[in-house]
Parts: C-alpha cells; sequence; structure tokens
C-alpha cells in the first residue's frame, strides 16, 4: 500500500523539492503551505494542499486528522528572517502542534528539520553526543539554543523520530545564494567574519537527506559536509570564487564555532551530492 506523507512547510526552499521527489518515488503526498497561492503550486506537482498557519492549533489537527498520513516531515524554516526569536516561536510551538494532531492520528513516524549548530563549546568536531548550548545566556543565540531544545524534545514523543540537523544551507534561496543575504556582502565591498568552524550542507543534500531519513533508524543525525571549515578561510575562498575582493574584516571566533562530525549520518548510508562546501559552490 502506497505510503503518505504530510509536509509542513511544504512550499518552502526544502519542503517543496521535497514533495516533488516524494511524488515521483510514488509516495501520496500532502503538504502545509500559509497561502491559496501556495496550495495552487502543490497541486501543479500532485500534492493536496493545505492552507494553514503551524502556530494555529486547530488548522494543524484539521490538516492532519483530514489526510491521515503515515509520515510527518516537519521542514517548517524562514531563511528571510533574521529575528531568531520569531523562528524559536515557529519551533517551539509549530512543532507541539504538529506533534499532538500526529500523536492523535497514529502517525507511525516523524522526521524533522533542526540545527547542527548549537553545540556548546568543546574540542574538536561536535557530534550528535554533545550537548546543546543550554548555558550561553546571549539573546539570539540561547532563542535559537532554546527553540532546538523545544523542537527536538518534541519530536522525540513519536517513538519513530529522526531528527536532522543541518548544517548552515547554501545553494539557491538561501542566505548564500545569489541576491541573498550574505551573498550580496560580497558585494558591498565589506564582510564581517569570525575564524571558528562552520559546516556547511547544500539544498539538494538536505532534501536528499529529507529523503534517506524515511529508512533511517529512530535518533539525531548531523546532517553536514565532509570538510568543516574556518569561517575565514571560507570567506576568501568564496571571494576568489565570485571574482570580487571586498574587505574581509576578521574577529576571534564565538566559543561554539566548531563545525559538527557527519559520521553518524554516514553510516546510515546517508548521501552527498557535494562532499564539500568547494564541491558546491563552485557549481553554481
Amino acid at each position: 500500500m502506497t505510503k503518505k506523507i504530510f509536509i509542513a512547510g511544504a512550499t518552502g526552499l526544502i519542503g517543496y523539492p521535497l514533495c516533488e521527489r516524494l511524488v515521483q518515488m510514488d509516495y501520496e503526498v500532502a503538504g502545509l503551505t500559509t497561502s491559496e497561492t501556495g496550495k495552487q503550486r502543490l497541486a501543479d506537482i500532485g500534492v493536496k494542499g493545505y492552507v494553514g498557519n503551524i502556530l494555529d492549533k486547530q488548522q494543524v489537527m484539521q490538516a492532519i486528522s483530514d489526510f491521515q498520513p503515515d509520515i510527518v516531515i516537519n521542514q517548517i524554516t524562514d531563511l528571510k528572517k533574521v529575528n531568531m526569536q520569531d523562528n524559536a516561536k515557529v519551533r517551539i510551538e509549530g512543532t507541539k502542534n504538529l506533534v499532538d494532531a500526529a500523536l492523535q492520528n497514529n502517525v507511525s513516524k516523524m522526521i524533522a528539520q533542526s540545527l547542527a549548530f548549537t553545540y556548546a563549546p568543546g574540542p574538536g568536531f561536535a557530534t550528535e553526543e554533545t550537548p546543546l548550548d543550554t548555558d550561553n545566556t546571549e539573546s539570539s543565540r540561547k532563542a535559537t539554543v532554546d527553540g532546538v531544545v523545544a523542537l527536538e524534545k518534541e519530536t522525540k514523543r513519536i517513538p519513530d523520530h529522526v531528527i536532522l540537523r543541518f548544517g548552515y544551507l547554501y545553494g539557491p534561496g538561501t542566505w548564500y545564494g545569489k541576491n541573498g543575504m550574505i551573498h550580496n556582502r560580497f558585494y558591498n565591498g565589506t564582510l564581517h567574519v569570525h575564524d571558528g568552524f562552520i559546516s556547511f550542507i547544500h539544498l539538494d543534500d538536505a532534501v536528499q537527506a529529507s529523503l534517506d531519513a524515511i529508512n533511517f533508524e529512530p535518533g539525531i543525525y548531523n546532517v553536514v559536509d565532509d570538510a568543516p571549515v574556518k569561517y575565514d578561510e571560507w570567506a576568501n575562498e568564496y571571494a576568489e570564487m565570485l571574482g570580487e575582493k571586498p574587505d574581509i574584516n576578521v574577529t576571534k571566533a564565538e566559543s561554539y564555532e566548531r563545525g559538527a562530525s557527519n559520521e553518524k549520518f554516514k553510516k546510515q548510508l546517508g548521501t552527498l551530492k557535494y562532499p564539500t562546501w568547494k564541491d558546491g559552490f563552485e557549481n553554481k
């Protein structure tokens, strides 16, 4: 029998191509979107759309109850928003609404997008066993970490859960894509970066990981590439790729900027189209 999969954030940067791929793989797919325009976009690719707000408990419950999915995939994100408190609210309240609806409707598996850059300070690249940075009191950092903690706690209420901790997303439509917030700074003359490590993941690989996760064992996985890099090193090489010469202002790393390991992800046969950030950024 064909499995039914419900995508929250179905018209987002990850959600929409994920919907396309799932339909091609003969899954029955539905998705939550915030507008009638989004609903039509989903209908155009064979996906049943539900218009609603992830923060509206009743709307989420109604969509899940109507579609009766086997699997729910939470891909709610808004890269247009820089307000960490707003994003945290979506992770905290939205995830609870989604999990409540999933439990009430006997959903068998939950897959959720999380972050691989909320780990506590420490030596080496972070693994899934590394504690999260819950002691940090800086307001934006605390909001982000609190949101991740709540999202993951809620998701774990579903026994068969997979949490995908994504690195810094790059590719079309992201902050690092053409006309994105970070990309544009290379053309504005001045770029401020730290000399700490970060881990990237290409948008295409994030979509593929979400597909792979359907068959993953329950647990948490860092979805990052094979090559954590110092941010200032990346900035210099990317400027060269673009043929630009911005003034790159390098400051001391935050203690939590340490990059992440993808060893556990690859042991689950997680695949990467772009094993390193160089592969992805050069393939523009």
